[in-house]
């Protein structure tokens, strides 16, 4: 009977979830045009908002999710309303309906890091990966300037347009600091978003820029047939000053670095070197 049971509550959740059809109009105001992706806690679409004929991302908290999805929600649009930044989806609107809370943001054009280098096979040395890093980092200071923490910086959710980088979905973003409350009714979901590698500090993000830098240089990478996988010091090829900036990054074999201010500077330089 216990199976059987779960088996339902999967269903009733699948169906919950089922994303919502091209035309559906929410809120009296903005119609869906095709869904852009999903998430744990929730689901975003692209929609033509009726009263300026604008497109749109509109995220809906997941209805499965309840009391837990619409709390996450809630907290990505106060993150977002603290952001101003013209590379970060500015906050247009937030609104409740049909049981879900719902949050309008710019609608960003352009493709991800993840479709340039799984779908397009765009390659990545050395140079290159600098110069895409160095933009996300002027956002990411941006965002610690402003008392957050962005905890999800990878690579679906850096956009890229022409010579623009646009950094989105904050969903997992905190307060810098922010004591986690064992007791509060967010606590469950805390537990599920936030794995014990990541807290709430800079350094998180810190981590999670060398793993970005690590997938694109990665795109260079061809495996050699029969060799066992190895650690990626092994499989790539980086220059010195690159691979103690990548240990630093991820905390390794080096002293991790104390800001991301300082990673810049080194950054920076290494990058001027190779355009010599």
């Amino acid at each position: 009977m216990g199976l059987v049971a779960e088996r339902l509550r999967g269903f009733i959740r699948a169906w919950q979830d089922y994303p919502l059809p091209e035309g559906k109009l929410i809120g009296g105001r903005y119609i869906i045009q095709h869904l852009l992706g999903e998430g744990s806690y929730g689901l975003t679409y692209c929609c033509r908002d009726t009263a300026d004929g604008e497109l749109y991302a509109l995220k809906q908290s997941r209805p499965s999710k309840k009391g837990a999805g619409r709390m996450l929600l809630e907290k990505e649009y106060r993150i977002l309303k603290a952001m101003d930044h013209p590379r970060i989806p500015a906050c247009r609107d937030y609104l409740e309906f049909k049981g879900s809370n719902w949050l309008a943001s710019d609608y960003i054009t352009g493709k991800t890091l993840e479709d340039l280098i799984f779908d397009d096979k765009l390659v990545y040395g050395e140079r290159d990966c600098l110069e895409v890093i160095l933009k996300l980092a002027e956002l990411v200071i941006h965002v610690h300037s402003r008392g957050y923490v962005h905890l999800d910086l990878r690579i679906p959710n850096v956009i890229l347009r022409e010579e623009d980088l646009y950094l989105i979905d904050f969903g997992l973003a905190k307060r810098i600091g922010e004591q986690e409350d064992s007791s509060g009714p967010d606590a469950a979901l805390q537990t599920v978003m936030l794995p014990e590698r990541m807290p709430p500090v800079i350094s998180s993000d810190l981590y999670d820029m060398g793993q970005l830098m690590l997938f694109m240089l990665y795109s260079a990478y061809e495996p050699e047939r029969g060799k066992q996988e190895r650690s990626w010091r092994e499989e790539l090829k980086v220059s010195p000053d690159m691979l103690m900036l990548l240990n630093r990054l991820l905390g390794e074999h080096a002293e991790p670095y104390a800001d991301t201010a300082d990673f810049v500077r080194d950054a920076e330089a290494i990058h001027q070197g190779l355009l010599k």
